[in-house]
């Protein structure tokens, strides 16, 4: 297999220059399956309409889609329909490709080469999101569909139109809706998380779902705000250093496995953590588990209470017992133009740190209420990067990650019946963090229900 992984780098190199310029046209390569088969694409897919499938096995999209998947490859087989897959499983979760595949009765060839997100053939269609789907004719090597046409609903009368076939008219299969929280990949955290919670006190989702509902305020003494200037070098350090990840560690109701679900969090206080009031939610799939935090060096803290949660405002404060924490001050007078810094996780690539300018200060709603205020900014994000915290240059906190918001300058066009939506139009899309602002708010509001 390492033969043929290193193999694959070389025919890629050597057949890209086979793929033309036509934008219309699929990119050729050449690959070994995982049972060690050499694939020619598409040449080795004459007179077959078939479908680049990128995809995981811990995508939660990607699973949802496989049950309407396999019976229409199972209904349209015979008539010229083939898949092929492009796993996305690096390293650690590619040991069950050939388990999960069989059991999901996915009988096409597989190609992965452990590499995750920095797979080739990823780089050579541009993944950066997934599933994604290129349909393609054999013959011809042109493209016929991608994206959205090749999901849920659309999947069948896609294929059934580039087969030449008459719509069959048959309702797709799913595996029920999409779950909240996808299958997470095995993770070294997982491990070291299970050593944590043999010694360190950690709350129970049950006391977190009521505390949530019922905080429990203490007094939070923050930093005096920085003003001398530093170095994106410094700022990075900092941010390294500062950088904390809060979640679950819990047991999974579907598969009965403990899972680890972090994303971003700062501490304000040295023994107070900041982040996104989302994060701490008890995932969907969670059946029993515990709100862990760990910092860049892997040292766990106790968590013993939440001392404010604002799901308006998607903050929350939660004490850790014993200090120990490295805070960064929190400062509220930000403008537009200011520089942003963030470190954080995105989609699990870790230690990501990024710069950008504050851009833009708005409200939910329109109103000076300082729980819908919000800020956009020019760092770099993704899931993962929830909580995580947004720097000034002096290195101040000035707000944390909250979501992503993407607009488009054309409303949705229906293509096909019942399809999902699509838009040709500009795409823009906005960062949003809760500015430190609101932030201080809540600080304030919750030393004010400590004193009283």
């Amino acid at each position: 297999m390492k033969h043929a992984l290193s193999l694959l780098s070389v025919l890629l190199v050597s057949h890209l220059s086979l793929a033309t310029d036509d934008a219309t046209s699929a990119k050729s390569f050449e690959a070994f399956n995982t049972n060690g088969a050499k694939v020619s694409f598409p040449q080795d897919y004459k007179g077959k309409i078939v479908m680049l499938d990128f995809w995981a096995t811990w995508c939660g999209p990607c699973v949802a889609e496989v049950p309407n998947l396999t019976k229409v490859h199972a209904d349209l087989k015979a008539k010229g329909f083939e898949v092929l897959g492009i796993s996305l499983d690096d390293e650690r979760t590619k040991e069950r490709l050939a388990q999960f595949t069989k059991d999901k009765g996915m009988t096409w060839p597989q190609i992965c080469d452990g590499k995750g997100w920095e797979a080739e053939l990823a780089k050579v269609y541009e993944v950066r999101s997934i599933p994604a789907c290129f349909l393609v004719d054999g013959n011809t090597g042109k493209l016929i569909a991608k994206g959205t046409e090749l999901r849920g609903a659309s999947l069948r009368p896609t294929v059934e139109k580039a087969l030449g076939l008459p719509p069959g008219g048959i309702a797709p299969l799913t595996s029920g809706a999409t779950p909240a929280t996808p299958p997470l990949p095995p993770d070294p955290l997982i491990a070291q998380a299970e050593v944590a919670a043999k010694r360190i006190e950690f709350m129970s989702n049950s006391t977190v779902t009521a505390q949530l509902k019922q905080p429990r305020p203490g007094l939070i003494k923050t930093l005096t705000p920085a003003t001398q200037s530093l170095s994106s070098r410094e700022v990075a350090r900092l941010a390294r250093d500062g950088h904390l990840r809060i979640g679950w560690y819990f047991r999974c109701t579907r598969c009965d496995k403990m899972h680890v679900n972090v994303a971003g969090a700062y501490a304000v206080a040295v023994d107070v953590v900041a982040t996104a009031n989302h994060v701490i939610e008890p995932p969907a799939n969670l059946k029993e588990g515990k709100l862990i935090v760990v910092n860049e060096q892997g040292e766990f803290f106790s968590t013993t209470a939440v001392l404010a949660a604002d799901a308006s405002m998607d903050a929350a404060l939660i004490r850790v017992s014993g200090g120990g924490l490295k805070p960064l001050p929190v400062r509220a007078d930000v403008a537009l133009g200011d520089r942003a810094y963030c470190f954080s996780d995105p989609l699990r690539h870790r230690g990501y740190f990024s710069d950008g300018i504050v851009n833009r200060f708005y409200s939910n709603n329109d109103s000076k209420d300082p729980v819908q205020q919000r800020v956009n900014v020019s760092t770099d994000w993704a899931q993962g990067s929830s909580g995580s915290a947004v720097l000034d240059d002096c290195g101040n906190i000035i707000g944390h990650v909250a979501r992503i918001q993407t607009f488009n300058s054309n409303p949705p066009i229906k293509t096909v019946a019942a399809a999902p939506p699509t838009s040709s139009g500009t795409t823009l899309v906005l960062h949003e963090a809760i500015p430190a602002s609101a932030l201080m708010h809540l600080i304030q509001e919750t030393n004010k229900a400590a004193r009283n």
